[in-house]
């Protein structure tokens, strides 16, 4: 009877220091998004690219200018049908340099009941990052940009390159 008393309260202290380590190792993602550079724009230019199994794929890189003057630069990339690879790559770019302004209270705020369509918020005891969602189509990004303080706006557009521009609206 206590080696099974044993056993259970070591496997209980084994969930419970499991626990802290998620909550720990959670805490400081959210802590890296909240730290992310603020920008003044983020250029996006999206080139398509043939693939032989799921037709045209958006290569695209992400130039933002950081409030501060300085230039970074992300990658990403869609493949697969049935969803809107244009948005998923515009998606994964705004996670890359604007998320931290899903964590702005005075954003939040804004948002009330409602929040722009592809904009995610975990409900309260919910453990996973606020983020911009991809495969929801382009044209809801003026909405979300709006949303989160800036523009959004498409800058040139050929059969195989489009550019698109996020601005921080000018306080």
């Amino acid at each position: 009877m206590t080696a099974t008393i044993d056993n259970d309260t070591k496997k209980q202290r084994a969930e419970e220091r499991k626990a802290i380590r998620e909550a720990i190792k959670f805490q400081k993602e959210v802590d890296e998004v909240k730290a992310q550079p603020r920008l003044e724009s983020l250029t996006i230019t999206i080139e398509w690219k043939k693939s032989k199994t799921w037709g045209m794929n958006p290569h695209a890189t992400g130039e933002a200018i950081t409030k501060d003057g300085f230039r970074l630069v992300g990658t990403a990339k869609a493949s697969g049908c049935g969803y809107c690879k244009r948005s998923t790559v515009i998606a994964d770019l705004f996670n890359q340099f604007l998320r931290h302004k899903l964590y702005d209270q005075k954003i939040l705020n804004r948002f009330g009941f409602g929040r722009p369509y592809g904009i995610s918020l975990p409900k309260e005891g919910e453990n996973w990052l606020h983020c911009f969602d991809g495969g929801i189509g382009e044209g809801c990004y003026r909405q979300i940009s709006e949303a989160i303080g800036g523009t959004w706006e498409c800058v040139a557009h050929t059969d195989s390159v489009e550019v698109y521009q996020y601005k921080e609206i000018q306080k």
